[in-house]
C-alpha cells in the first residue's frame, strides 16, 4: 500500500474499508470485566449479545496472533476501477502494536514492519529513510491492524460506548434491511482510528446480532462514509466479514457512491511466527544495542 509517493490509497479511507464483522451465535459466556464497566446499560447489553455471535471474548482472548491476504480496490467518481493492492498482513494481537504488511505484486514490493514504536520500510529491498516517506506506511498499518480486532477493540481503554436506540437502515441490497441496535463508538484521546471528534454508529442487526454497517464521521475534513459487510466466514472459532464495501454518506447513512471494496481471505489465527516478523533487520540492530 503506498502513500503519497505511489498516490494510491487516502487513509480517510481506511476506517470504514477494514472494520470487522461476523456471522454465528458462540457459546454462552460471563461478560468480562471491561463490558461490565461500560457506563450506558444499552450498549453494554447489546455488546454482550454482539460478542457472543462473533465467537465469545474467551475465543477470542486465546489468540496470539493473525495472518491474511488482502485486497483493496478503489473506484472513482463514475464507479471505474482506480487502483487495486493486493498484500499479506501479519499482526501481534497483545497490547503492544506490532504489524507486518507486505505488497504481493508491483515492480518495487514494499515491506512494513512496526513494532511498538520502532519502524521499518523497505520498497523492492531498498530501506525507507525520509521522515515524509515513512508518515504514510506506519499509519497505515497501525490503521489495518486497529481495523481488524475491532469489534474487540471497542472494549480499550479511552473508548467512550453510548446506546442510540434502535434503528432500520436504508436499504443496501435486495433483501430489506431489519431492525439494528445502534451504538456509537468515540475515543477520549486521538488513536490510529481518528480524532476526538469522530464518531462510528455501529449497526447491530437484531436478527443475528452480529454488525451489519457502520457509519462513521471524520471530523478532519468533515466526511461521512457507510462501511457494509458481506460474504462472513468462520476462522479461529471466529466471524470475519471477508467483503467490506465503502461508500460516502452524508449525516444521514445514506448510501452514496462506492469508493472501495476491500476482501479478506485465509485468514489464520496463531500462524507459526513470532515477534522476529515485526522487527527487520534495523529494528533488530537497534534492540541489540539497547
Amino acid at each position: 500500500m503506498r502513500g503519497a509517493a505511489g498516490g494510491i490509497v487516502h487513509l480517510a479511507l481506511l476506517p470504514a474499508a477494514f472494520l470487522l464483522g461476523g456471522c454465528a451465535q458462540g457459546p454462552a459466556e460471563a461478560p468480562p470485566p471491561e463490558i461490565r464497566a461500560v457506563a450506558d446499560p444499552q450498549a453494554g447489553e447489546a455488546l454482550v449479545s454482539m460478542l457472543a455471535a462473533y465467537g465469545g471474548f474467551g475465543a477470542w482472548r486465546e489468540h496470539r496472533n493473525v495472518e491474511y491476504l488482502y485486497m483493496l480496490r478503489l473506484y472513482g467518481p463514475g464507479g471505474e476501477e482506480r487502483a487495486m493492492t493486493r498484500q499479506v498482513h501479519r499482526f501481534g494481537l497483545g497490547p503492544t502494536v506490532q504489524a507486518y504488511a507486505e505488497d504481493l505484486a508491483g515492480e518495487a514490493p514494499q515491506i512494513v514492519r512496526l513494532d511498538g514504536e520502532a519502524l521499518e520500510v523497505t520498497r523492492g529491498g531498498v530501506p525507507l529513510t525520509d521522515p515524509a516517506a515513512l508518515a504514510f506506511p506506519k499509519a497505515f498499518v497501525g490503521m489495518a491492524r486497529w481495523s481488524f480486532i475491532n469489534p474487540w477493540n471497542f472494549l480499550a481503554p479511552g473508548s467512550r460506548l453510548e446506546g442510540r436506540g434502535v434503528h432500520t437502515p436504508g436499504t443496501s441490497g435486495v433483501v430489506p434491511s431489519g431492525p439494528c441496535d445502534v451504538i456509537r463508538l468515540r475515543f477520549d484521546r486521538p488513536t490510529e482510528a481518528g480524532g476526538t471528534d469522530d464518531w462510528y454508529d455501529v449497526y447491530i442487526s437484531r436478527l443475528n446480532r452480529l454488525i451489519e454497517r457502520v457509519h462513521s464521521y471524520r471530523a478532519q475534513d468533515n466526511s461521512y462514509r457507510i462501511a457494509l459487510w458481506s460474504d462472513y466466514r468462520a476462522y479461529g472459532g471466529l466471524r470475519v466479514a471477508s467483503r467490506r464495501e465503502t461508500h460516502a454518506s452524508d449525516e444521514t447513512g445514506a448510501i452514496g457512491p462506492l469508493e472501495a471494496v476491500a476482501e479478506y481471505s485465509d485468514v489464520r489465527f496463531d500462524a507459526p511466527f513470532g515477534d522476529e516478523m515485526f522487527r527487520g533487520g534495523a529494528i533488530a540492530a537497534a534492540s541489540a544495542r539497547e
